[in-house]
């Protein structure tokens, strides 16, 4: 993650770096421009035959020479063209050579005659370079200085567009162009570089397909700058056989313009659009990659004219496959009209070379440069697109698992609660049945007495009373309503009321301050606890309920023990004995809820105290810890009186 931050920094600082681009390659144009072209004139002629009969000799003597403009393009094809610049003569004093710069850098073979000099210089990207050819990434013939006027002929010949931009200059302005060249050019291809590394970083963490499209492609984007641009050419050129450089680069393309297509398709691919629209488009990215069998059947020429057709209906499918999406108006992280109009920009510009090349609109200089959108203008604003995609996918992919465990939180409460009602419904059938027999079975012996109904019927009130406790706690509608009590009159109060008080004996002291208490939730923990004592105890057993000042924490405080010799029903488990509706095995043929204890320790918490439970031989005791005064509250000297503090 710390790796995906710093390239996501180091994209973003170098997304605000176009204008410094656009800058260098301005101050480039401008010295360009600014440059002393020692052409008098630049003529054109093509040799329509193909033929390599035609000589040096023979472009000499020809007469259907064309002007030549700044940049011009002949499309693709066989024909050689031939190029004639007319020298000026060089001044008295000049010493340094000077340099006939030939671009772009993709162009198969280029050679130069100069009959004045006796030079025949040859070069091209086809060429292994060697020598000074290696010192630039464009081509470059150094020619003498002549004192009088003179003419040289280049001719060209390239299974690539034959596309030709030619100076001639001095030494010195040679060498800084090319070093600012490169210079910019170099960063075209390490922010290509960058943006590609950061997409595989994203991808690793995502494995999103929209984002490893644009990695590969961006990374085949980059490969492709490298043999473009000619850095390919300077660095491993040398190494490989004639014509094999070329052939690598044109593959290289076909895989950019197969992945681009591709790569555009599953980014339209999540505005939904129609079916057959999103089927042309990938159809398009596969049969580009079907192409290069022409290379190996021996039609170099009509590859390259093919995937410049496939470039722009390629263009126009995407194009089509997002306008299809408008009726469905999905919505997305980025908004279609934004998208459409990147898209557009986008198609205009990577659609200008192939136009050019094709021969269907005038040749224009922007030819050597409107191809780098694949790497300087998709990469920045793919960037921030895919940057802000990104996010919106990590949040929805947030909000759906907070959405999935809210989901699966109220499906277990739901569930929780069906389990409690159905526990709580047999519960109080099996409880209700206990007293209910009782009275039927004195009813038909004829004996029903006072004390029996009055038991049962107390009986059936004290399991109502605890659901209904049970369940105000759940919902926390029960607050302590603080009272100033006499511990000592409570404690017997609770003993008179439990079910067999002649069985409990007292251990109280002699007197006892006031304590801070709700009496009727206090009243409620001893009376289960007694009762608790009374069912599970040996039967006619002593039970004991002690009463002592103590001290916890350094507060002062009461605390209640109820004792009891262990009966039939044995020990329960100790780690489960404050949960709701837990019953030990062998208690089950004694009547109860499962809810007293439960509703003890709830009780308990609510009034600041606490309850311990622990075995001793044969003895179960229950601890039961009250503070003199809770926490915001000050028992004031007088009868039932509290302040808070």
């Amino acid at each position: 993650m710390k790796l995906h931050r710093f390239f996501s920094k180091l994209c973003a600082w170098l997304s605000a770096m176009p204008l410094s681009l656009l800058l260098l390659t301005g101050c480039q144009g401008s010295m360009s421009a600014a440059a002393p072209d020692l052409a008098l004139s630049k003529a054109w002629r093509m040799d329509p035959s193909a033929s390599a009969n035609f000589t040096l000799q023979d472009a000499e003597k020809a007469t259907d020479w064309e002007t030549l403009p700044e940049s011009n393009t002949w499309g693709f094809g066989k024909e050689t063209v031939w190029v004639r610049l007319q020298l000026k003569a060089a001044d008295q004093e000049t010493r340094m050579p000077w340099v006939v710069r030939v671009r772009p850098a993709f162009l198969d073979y280029v050679t130069l005659y100069d009959p004045a000099a006796g030079l025949v210089l040859r070069s091209g990207d086809a060429v292994p370079p060697e020598g000074e050819d290696l010192s630039s990434i464009n081509f470059r013939f150094q020619i003498p200085p002549l004192p009088y006027e003179r003419s040289i002929y280049l001719q060209m010949r390239s299974t690539s567009a034959r596309t030709l931009y030619v100076q001639v200059l001095p030494y010195g302005q040679d060498q800084q162009q090319n070093r600012l060249q490169e210079w910019v050019m170099g960063f075209v291809m390490a922010l290509s570089a960058i943006f590609a590394t950061w997409a595989l970083v994203q991808w690793s963490v995502s494995r999103d397909k929209v984002i490893g499209a644009f990695a590969v492609k961006q990374f085949l984007a980059a490969s492709w700058a490298f043999f473009f641009l000619g850095f390919a050419r300077v660095s491993i050129g040398p190494g490989l056989p004639e014509g094999l450089l070329s052939t690598i680069g044109t593959m290289i393309f076909v895989g950019v313009i197969s992945l681009t297509i591709w790569f555009f398709g599953l980014l339209i691919e999540g505005y939904q659009p129609a079916r057959w629209a999103l089927r042309a488009t990938q159809g398009m990215a596969v049969l580009v990659l079907a192409l290069p069998v022409l290379q190996v059947l021996g039609q170099p020429h009509l590859l390259v004219k093919l995937i410049n057709q496939c470039v722009l209906l390629g263009l126009f499918l995407l194009l089509i496959a997002l306008l299809s999406a408008v009726p469905k108006r999905v919505k997305q992280p980025i908004p279609m009209a934004v998208f459409f109009i990147y898209l557009l920009v986008y198609s205009s510009l990577n659609a200008l070379p192939s136009l050019i090349h094709l021969g269907w609109i005038e040749p224009h200089p922007i030819v050597l440069f409107s191809n780098l959108a694949h790497t300087v203008l998709d990469g920045i604003v793919m960037f921030v697109m895919l940057q802000i995609r990104a996010r919106a996918m990590r949040k929805a992919q947030i909000q759906n698992t907070l959405d999935l465990q809210s989901s699966q939180q109220q499906a277990k409460a739901e569930k929780r609660h069906r389990e409690e009602q159905s526990q709580l419904f047999a519960m109080l059938a099996h409880e209700m049945k206990t007293p209910l027999a009782t009275l039927r079975m004195w009813m038909e012996a004829g004996q029903l007495k006072p004390e029996a109904m009055e038991r049962a019927i107390a009986d059936m009130n004290a399991v109502i009373e605890r659901c209904v406790h049970t369940g105000q706690l759940a919902d926390q509608g029960l607050q302590p309503d603080w009272q100033a009590v006499d511990p000592l009159a409570l404690t017997r109060a609770s003993r008179e009321s439990c079910r067999s008080p002649t069985r409990v004996d007292l251990d109280l002291p002699e007197r006892a301050d006031l304590l801070a208490v709700d009496a009727q939730m206090l009243s409620i923990v001893l009376g289960n606890l007694l009762d608790n004592a009374c069912k599970y105890s040996t039967p006619d057993s002593r039970i004991t309920l002690m009463l002592r000042a103590t001290t916890e924490d350094d507060r002062t405080g009461w605390c209640w023990q109820v004792s009891n010799q262990v009966g039939k029903a044995g020990l329960p488990d100790a780690g489960r004995l404050f949960e709701k509706y837990y019953r030990s095995p062998q208690a089950q043929r004694v009547s109860g809820s499962g809810l007293g204890l439960f509703l003890v320790k709830g009780l308990l918490n609510l009034m600041q105290g606490r309850i311990g439970y622990e075995v001793r031989g044969q003895q179960v005791i229950f601890s039961v810890w009250l503070p003199h005064e809770p926490h915001g509250l000050h028992v004031v000297p007088g009868p039932q009186k509290l302040k808070a503090r």
